[in-house]
């Protein structure tokens, strides 16, 4: 839901509450998915690089996804400030922790499971991540329309984190199959 809040909805979030013209959104909003790619690419990079230094692939992909999700809570200052170049960077800085998050994310059935399994548990977790992306998204319509994004932007900055909490408190350890 992160992503799609972002990938859907930023457009109108400026127009609509940040008084953006068009003409400006053309301008700057490419920035943010910019800084997306280079978590996702960086995100990929650290991982592995960590694994290469001889750290367990638990050790390298916890401490990914920790260095992902401390960049997902700079959403939550979207809300706090007035300044547009403020909103810009906190902006660009979520989408980047999030790529850098989710691609380790997305790596972990195939750490976690018999390769004959993995398309299938792949499947699965985005079948439940798109489901709740259109939860989500409906929702965000009904609240933007009654109230505002503030709650919705809460709503997401809170979200990755808890995601990670829950990883590790019901997820175990993360162990390569040779299988």
């Amino acid at each position: 839901p992160i992503w799609r809040l972002y990938l859907v909805c930023l457009p109108l979030y400026l127009k609509n509450e940040r008084g953006f013209t068009m003409q400006e959104i053309g301008n700057l909003a490419w920035l943010p998915y910019f800084f997306a790619a280079l978590g996702g690419i960086a995100g990929g990079w650290f991982s592995g690089f960590l694994i290469r230094k001889g750290y367990s692939v638990h050790r390298a992909r916890t401490a990914a996804i920790l260095t992902g999700t401390l960049f997902l809570p700079a959403g939550l200052l979207v809300i706090t400030t007035a300044s547009s170049l403020v909103m810009w960077i906190c902006i660009c800085l979520t989408l980047f922790g999030f790529q850098f998050w989710v691609n380790n994310l997305q790596t972990l059935p195939s750490d976690l499971f018999d390769r004959h399994y993995v398309g299938s548990v792949s499947g699965m977790g985005q079948s439940g991540a798109g489901f709740g992306s259109v939860i989500f998204m409906l929702t965000t319509g009904w609240v933007v329309d009654h109230f505002s994004y503030t709650p919705i932007l809460i709503v997401a900055g809170f979200l990755g984190p808890l995601a990670t909490a829950a990883l590790f408190l019901i997820g175990g350890r993360i162990q390569k199959k040779n299988i």
